[in-house]
């Protein structure tokens, strides 16, 4: 069973999760009795589209509305995945991915994935005016992959879509004040879900539980549309929270609750999501801020991104992780930015201070430097090397890691695609994110976006 999320509830769970799904053009074998072949070859495949983005410091929220998502087929031919109104906080995103759809299409090889967005408000996080950059090409994205994008029969390709809205929201100075400029900066990464190639990102889904069977297995249904379902695999090592967000078991279910479940998608046949933590009850909420007291106790203090204290309570199954994976609590250092996912329980005083229990705590990564220039000889494809020349009078030598992304984004045609560092030339206009090397004077680079349509 396939869960599409509402957006209305996932939109207040932090991850939202949503929108109608449209099945097009959809292939598969005949269901004439006649059909002598009792396991006909599959002609369709599934393909999942969930979308993720990185942090910024500048906004508070980056909110956009996806209208469409549309598969295009060399000879121009159409599969489309979504169509509708599907609004979206990207920064709601940049701890877990959201599932945008999940179907079937027929199985072959597309050119592009063509994501289409009529609205896009920038909210600052300095409490100023809204901003709502004009969107290229009318809001049409292409994302395209040299290779194809390949869709085989009976399996299910991931296509997870990063917006990188730290990277797509260019300021450019005009006199005294800026204006932001949307530049497609976004990727798309296309792995084959059947070989165990699924994204690292957590997925958090809100809904209504069934009660769980003897394996503690479970199905969650969306709050609005109860027959749009996923099923959720536990394990021993799966943390269940009651609903004061106390530690409990799975078992504790009785079908028909609130659940929050964060977890990541595996397939075995069909997606289902591997369960982290469980959360039962409707009261799990999130906040975002910055340790300022390391863990002692099983607590430690946190300052709210607004600037209000609260305690971190951590108990028996609270889950640490970031963007890598499963950590324990030693990583919870003075000065990290941190979400945390769990309760706050009544206060027993107006005096007493804020708490919340944490049922996950998130390492949030930190931001990338940049620096921005026009490539410069020398270029050796040996070293993965070149020179930078950029506003300042010191040109400087950039390393790009093996296994950074290389992005060709052409603003004019709103096109993105992933390239490789042959394609990189003398002339380009890049922009590089990464730091400065620990041994040498390079910028290494873990991101390089060329503009194709920028002269030097």
């Amino acid at each position: 069973m396939i869960m599409k999320p509402s957006a209305s509830n996932f939109r207040r769970a932090t991850v939202a999760a949503t929108a109608a799904l449209v099945l097009a053009s959809c292939g598969g074998g005949s269901g004439n009795n006649d059909n002598l072949n009792s396991n006909p070859t599959p002609t369709t495949g599934t393909i999942a589209v969930l979308f993720t983005d990185r942090p910024t410091d500048e906004f508070s929220q980056i909110k956009l509305n996806v209208t469409e998502a549309i598969l295009i087929g060399g000879d121009n031919a159409q599969q489309v995945l979504f169509q509708g109104s599907e609004p979206i906080d990207l920064l709601d995103l940049t701890n877990y991915s959201e599932p945008i759809v999940f179907g079937e299409v027929d199985a072959g090889i597309y050119t592009k994935l063509r994501l289409v967005i009529d609205e896009l408000e920038l909210v600052p996080a300095d409490g100023s005016p809204s901003e709502f950059p004009k969107l290229p090409a009318n809001g049409k994205i292409d994302l395209l992959d040299p290779d194809g994008i390949e869709v085989l029969p009976g399996r299910t390709l991931i296509a997870e879509i990063d917006m990188e809205a730290n990277k797509a929201i260019h300021i450019v100075s005009a006199g005294n004040s800026k204006k932001y400029q949307f530049r497609p900066v976004v990727k798309a990464k296309f792995t084959d879900g059947d070989l165990g190639n699924l994204p690292l990102k957590l997925a958090r889904l809100e809904g209504l539980a069934s009660a769980p069977d003897g394996d503690g297995n479970f199905t969650l249904c969306d709050i609005e549309t109860p027959t749009s379902c996923i099923d959720v695999a536990t394990n021993s090592m799966t943390s269940a929270f009651d609903d004061e967000g106390l530690p409990t078991t799975v078992n504790a279910l009785l079908g028909g609750e609130t659940v929050v479940v964060i977890g990541d998608y595996t397939v075995n046949g069909e997606i289902f999501l591997n369960a982290v933590v469980v959360e039962i009850g409707g009261n799990a909420e999130q906040i975002k801020g910055n340790v300022v007291s390391a863990p002692a106790d099983d607590q430690f203090l946190v300052l709210r991104t607004g600037g209000e204290d609260i305690v971190v309570e951590l108990q028996q199954g609270t889950k640490v992780y970031d963007a890598d994976g499963e950590l324990d609590a030693s990583a919870i250092v003075i000065g990290t930015d941190v979400e945390i996912e769990g309760v706050q329980p009544p206060k027993a005083d107006a005096a007493d201070p804020d708490l919340i229990r944490a049922a996950l705590v998130f390492i949030e990564a930190e931001e990338d430097d940049q620096v921005s220039g026009t490539i410069i000889e020398p270029l050796d494809a040996v070293t993965r090397s070149f020179g930078l020349t950029g506003s300042g009078s010191t040109d400087i030598c950039v390393r790009v890691d093996e296994d950074a992304d290389i992005l060709l984004v052409d603003i004019a045609a709103s096109e993105v695609t992933m390239a490789t560092f042959a394609e990189l030339a003398v002339g380009q206009v890049v922009d590089l994110f990464g730091q400065m090397g620990q041994s040498n004077d390079c910028f290494d680079a873990n991101e390089v976006i060329v503009d194709v349509n920028a002269s030097p």
